[in-house]
């Protein structure tokens, strides 16, 4: 494409009604033709499927309505195989097995699952608080001992939201990682990070192929889930505070994850905490932090299923005036310990006094409302 400057050059001459051999020679060296873009290779193959399947079968509102969830009907894992299955539980109670998981006792309870069209078994095993999983690759043949074969290169610690499993992936037979970020799908999109990884190592039928791994980045959506309250004139009139405050905490969480920073102070009002405060908020930390930081709930239940308390960490105590009285409000995620689910965020107004007494609380929610993009490429690990 010529730049504005030779174009403006190039019409001149033509009006002048030079020749063509001038007009090249004003242009330059013709430019060569753009390169065809390339075929996606076979080792991404797998994982071009999974990216269109993402793009073509689930719309807006199939990622609106399941959210991250909805990336299992991107692959075909397979289901665990019932524990009187046989070869499986011949294979789920080998000893080799058993040793290659670290597994001392049979009786410990494991997963297996058959990778279709193989003789190759998936044993995995699940423990803990944060129900981490570990697995190896079995190939049994009859009348021969099990063999216990390499491992693909996984990502990360499959704890929490990630694990891997065998499976199809664009109908082909592979070992399938799903990996979902611990940010909130508002940080994964400042960072413009994907929010799920879905890696795909492939079976070749006598080994395993290269791993290709897809990206799936989503636009999201934040909104008030649920209201509690003590009294039901609370509730409407701490909201727009409420709202005001969840807001600004998680613009702040955002632009962390953007800069990819430590958490930063979050400031909520331009002007500063009310003047004569600091009493009432040493009085609401000591109040939360005695019982181990719960959330208010005024013995209703939420429809949002959140974590039953605030986190420890990134936990704030905003002091707010609401028609003249003061309050201190609580803005953080849930958590239990050093367990954080960032797809929440709580606001709980309180006022101090003689005795702290909780008035609201609110659960806003950040979800995915629609598929930004899936991108493919072929892991380097």
């Amino acid at each position: 494409m010529f730049r504005r400057s030779e174009t403006t050059r190039i019409v001149g001459l033509f009006l002048a009604g030079l020749s063509a051999a001038v007009l090249v020679a004003a242009a330059g060296p013709a430019r060569p033709p753009a390169a065809t873009p390339k075929a996606p290779s076979a080792d991404a193959a797998p994982c071009e499927a999974v990216a269109a399947r993402a793009r073509e079968q689930l719309g807006d509102a199939g990622w609106s309505a399941e959210g991250t969830a909805a990336v299992e009907a991107l692959v075909d894992i397979v289901p665990e195989a019932p524990a009187s299955a046989v070869p499986e539980a011949q294979v789920a109670g080998d000893p080799a097995v058993r040793a290659a998981l670290g597994l001392g006792s049979r009786d410990t309870p494991v997963e297996v699952r058959r990778l279709p069209g193989s003789e190759v078994y998936e044993v995995s095993h699940v423990a803990g608080s944060a129900a981490c999983q570990s697995l190896v690759f079995a190939r049994r043949t009859p009348g021969k001992p099990v063999a216990i074969l390499p491992s693909p290169t996984l990502q990360g610690e499959m704890c929490s939201g990630g694990y891997a499993h065998v499976g199809r992936a664009g109908g082909q037979p592979a070992l399938i990682q799903i990996q979902r970020s611990a940010t909130s799908p508002s940080e994964a999109a400042a960072s413009r990070k994907p929010l799920v990884e879905i890696r795909v190592t492939p079976w070749t039928g006598v080994g395993w192929g290269r791993t290709c791994k897809v990206g799936l980045a989503f636009r999201a959506e934040r909104k008030l889930a649920d209201r509690l309250c003590a009294r039901p004139a609370d509730c409407k009139a701490f909201e727009p505070t409420a709202g005001n405050l969840a807001s600004a905490f998680n613009r702040a969480k955002a632009q962390d994850a953007l800069n990819r920073q430590a958490p930063a102070p979050v400031r909520y009002f331009p002007e500063g905490p009310p003047k004569g405060s600091e009493a009432a908020l040493a009085q609401v930390k000591a109040y939360l932090a005695k019982a181990q930081r719960p959330l208010p709930l005024f013995g209703g239940t939420p429809t949002t299923p959140v974590m039953p308390g605030y986190s420890e960490d990134e936990l704030d105590f905003v002091p707010v005036r609401i028609d003249g009285r003061a309050y201190v409000a609580s803005v953080g995620f849930p958590g239990i310990g050093w367990r954080q689910d960032r797809s929440a965020t709580l606001v709980t107004l309180f006022e101090a006094g003689k005795a702290v007494t909780p008035r609201a609380t609110y659960i806003f929610t950040d979800s995915v409302s629609g598929l930004e993009s899936a991108k493919v490429e072929l892991a380097r690990d």
